[in-house]
């Protein structure tokens, strides 16, 4: 039952992925995690908030906790951008709820105790230690351009144009663009980048890293209010050197938007000369992609040598420490370790496929937007598996309402009224989405439909999480560190 339905979960998954992906590209994959993910925010929090209504063992107390603690990763991801933070957050999230989801689905829904795998934690941190989880893993788009040699200018400037950003005022932002088949190609492109420093408000990036031989790229924004399209009168700062612009690395600058509504990027362009016309190297085209994100971060730079030792030393002792906890009790949960080694090979797979396709120029999603949307369609087939299972049980076995609350919530504890609920969110959440992502306005839906808005979402949701289930049942037992976390309408 518990493979069946995993199998079910990845066949969902990688369809929607699939269809978005195909319909709209990278912008859908994010589209579709937020229209997905606020029913999964909302369904979830409402089962939560009955136990803090209901009083329940620390729930209360520990709701203003969790709320803070909230606020101040908010704060922080505002100041700081956290995404790879956020990142590991939400995974840890995901494997966490697959192990109450595992032996709940296995108990046919009966267990009422927590769940506890000696082991599990230091397994979990063994798995990202081993991993690669720098932050520059992690960066979203905000806007993303595909271009082709036909878009570019030769030998004058080129404006690069994308959806308009209402909000942009004295936001920072870094661009860059790469040319991921440029390989081959019979036509190769130029941009300018001056010696001197000519912007106040950011510096050049080649290859996501500060650059030496300049300051900063000779670019221009463009903004929607913006009268004329045409870039000839602009001149180009003295003392420039050429930039290759299919040189197989991204080149990129930051800066500060002046106004609302950033739509664009002017970039001086120049055929090499020595080429061929887009017209004569249509068998091989360059395929240039264009980035946008409020994410000015510096990559972090590989590991020394001492700190790579210190990792491997680590991960030396986890491995020790997962086979203390686990080896004696390896044989009651021998089952579960295959079900969970077979998850994780399954996701190594999909991530060596992204990161094969995404090398090649396909528009795979990234790996964490592949977790997520995993994680939705987790919760709804153990949701429903579970509505399954409760209809088979006689009436006077479930639990009684006994506030308004909890009334409303039974409703729900019907296959039908359940199906309807979610399907009337993700139809409503999925317009909204599309809405926004076509039209841009108004400015205030940002805050909902946003993808870099929605991560905060995220964090809310995996932040309260954490709150207590049950009373532990006596004194001295050792409650669980793994839950089914907002997981089934009861």
């Amino acid at each position: 039952m518990a493979l069946r339905n995993l199998g079910l979960t990845f066949g969902l998954t990688i369809t929607t992925l699939a269809i978005f992906g195909l319909a709209w590209g990278t912008t859908g994959y994010e589209m579709l995690i937020v229209s997905m993910g606020w029913p999964h925010i909302i369904l979830g929090f409402l089962f939560y908030f009955g136990r803090v209504l209901r009083g329940e063992w620390h729930a209360r107390p520990s709701f203003f906790i969790l709320a803070l603690l909230t606020l101040f990763l908010w704060a922080t991801h505002y100041a700081y951008t956290i995404t790879g933070f956020i990142s590991i957050y939400f995974t840890y999230h995901v494997f966490r709820d697959e192990v109450a989801i595992y032996f709940q689905t296995r108990a046919r829904h009966k267990l009422r105790g927590a769940v506890y795998v000696a082991g599990f934690v230091p397994f979990l941190l063994l798995m990202f230690i081993i991993t690669d989880p720098r932050p520059q893993h992690y960066r979203q788009d905000l806007r993303r351009v595909e271009l082709n040699e036909a878009q570019f200018s030769a030998s004058r400037w080129t404006l690069i144009r994308f959806a308009p950003i209402s909000y942009s005022h004295g936001k920072d932002f870094y661009f860059y663009m790469r040319a991921p088949r440029a390989e081959g190609t019979r036509a190769q492109y130029n941009t300018l980048a001056t010696i001197e420093n000519t912007r106040g408000d950011g510096e050049i990036r080649i290859s996501d890293r500060e650059w030496d031989r300049a300051h900063d790229l000779v670019f221009k924004p463009y903004y929607s209010s913006d009268e004329s399209v045409n870039q000839e009168e602009t001149l180009i700062p003295d003392q420039t050197i050429p930039i290759e612009l299919t040189g197989g690395y991204p080149v990129g600058q930051t800066f500060t938007a002046e106004r609302h509504d950033l739509a664009g990027v002017w970039i001086p362009t120049r055929r090499m000369a020595g080429t061929t016309t887009p017209s004569l190297s249509a068998d091989q085209p360059a395929r240039f992609v264009f980035h946008l994100t409020p994410d000015t971060s510096l990559p972090l730079p590989p590991l020394s040598p001492t700190l790579n030792a210190i990792r491997w030393a680590l991960v030396a002792l986890l491995i020790i420490v997962v086979l203390w906890k686990a080896l004696p009790h390896l044989k009651q949960n021998r089952i579960f370790w295959l079900y969970f080694l077979f998850l994780g090979a399954i996701f190594a797979v999909l991530q060596e496929v992204i990161r094969v396709g995404s090398g090649a120029g396909y528009e795979f999603p990234i790996m964490f937007q592949l977790v997520v949307v995993f994680h939705y369609w987790s919760w709804y087939v153990f949701s429903f598996d579970k509505l399954n299972a409760m209809s088979q049980v006689k009436t006077g076995t479930l639990p009684t309402a006994s506030t308004a609350y909890d009334r409303m919530i039974g409703q729900l504890r019907s296959t039908g009224r359940f199906t309807i609920l979610v399907v009337a969110l993700n139809l409503i959440f999925i317009a909204g989405v599309f809405w926004y992502s076509q039209r841009h306005e108004p400015a205030a839906l940002r805050y909902v439909f946003d993808y870099s808005y929605f991560l905060y979402f995220l964090v809310f949701h995996v932040t309260f999480s954490f709150g207590p289930r049950q009373k532990p049942r006596e004194k001295g037992v050792r409650t669980s560190t793994t839950s089914v976390v907002n997981a089934a309408p009861v």
